[in-house]
Parts: structure tokens; sequence; C-alpha cells
């Protein structure tokens, strides 16, 4: 399978980033899937962390970074958090908690 692009934004006026995939969405039988965060419009850089380490690989960016990637081994299907963090280009940074669903 092609890796899933993940696009982190912070639309104007937002309280703090979004993703475009939420939750990520892994089809049952794709096996192991690589999955990118990308910066968008108004980020500069991102952070993901909290990802469980039995399933994704690595699992977590090291601090902020312009684009992350992580292969999730997708063996059994489950909904896991994560927590992203970003910095948006007027400087102002926050965190949220998106979700990624594997089909298994």
């Amino acid at each position: 399978m092609p890796p899933i692009e993940v696009t982190v934004s912070w639309p104007a006026g937002a309280a703090g980033p979004t993703v475009d995939k939420d939750p990520i969405d892994v089809p049952r039988g794709a096996g192991a899937t690589v999955i990118r965060w990308v910066c968008g419009d108004n980020v500069s850089r991102l952070q993901i962390s909290g990802l469980d380490g039995t399933v994704f690989s690595p699992a977590a960016s090291q601090g902020m970074v312009p684009s992350f990637s992580t292969t999730d081994a997708n063996r059994e299907a489950g909904t896991y958090s994560y927590t992203l963090a970003a910095t948006q280009t007027s400087g102002d940074s926050t965190a949220g908690d998106p979700r990624i669903r594997n089909g298994g």
C-alpha cells in the first residue's frame, strides 16, 4: 500500500491545529503501512508522540520537525490515539489528540 499522507494545518482564527484525516484509516488487509504527517497551511513544525510502540515504529518524532513518518504494523483491528503538537508560522504552539483506526 502506498504511504498515507496526513496534512497538519492551522486555519486562521482556530485555537489549534487540525489534521485532514481523523481518524487515519488503515484498511484491513493492507499489511504494514507507512503514515506520514506533513506541515500544511500556517504550520511550520509538528511533533508526533504517544504512539503505541508495539504497533508503530518509530513511536514518536524526535522533537519538532517539518514532517514525520512511522510504520504502522496493522496486525489487528483497533483504534489508537496519539498526541500532535504543532507550531504555527506566527510562533504559537499547542497540542491535540487525533486517532488512527487500523483494520487489521
